[in-house]
């Protein structure tokens, strides 16, 4: 089944560049960033994959990743073995320490 409004996006990147200029924003960019805002939130497992996502590659932090995902870091933490996605705790072996701190010290 074809949804009418889709017949409406044939040339997406035009279609954004009207957006932005009759909708009072900036640039195709702010349209952009205010639609992909609204379909997170709309479809929370999207923010959710986004975050466990951008975490797995490593581009944010624990705690970064479950406030993107709007859960508890203990929350997120589950999340990410329900996904079967290990975190590194940060724990060097003893040498592996060792070798780090010498190069502080210089």
């Amino acid at each position: 089944m074809t949804r009418p409004y889709c017949r409406l996006l044939t040339n997406l990147a035009d279609d954004v560049d009207t957006i932005a200029a009759v909708g009072g924003y900036d640039d195709a960019t702010d349209v952009l960033e205010d639609a992909v805002r609204e379909l997170l939130r709309r479809r929370p497992e999207l923010r959710t994959s986004l975050a466990v996502e951008k975490y797995r590659v490593g581009d944010v932090s624990l705690n970064r990743a479950a406030e993107l995902a709007g859960m508890s870091a203990e929350d997120f933490k589950g999340e990410l073995s329900d996904r079967g996605i290990h975190r590194d705790a940060g724990f060097l072996e003893h040498d592996d320490r060792e070798t780090a701190l010498d190069g502080f010290r210089g």
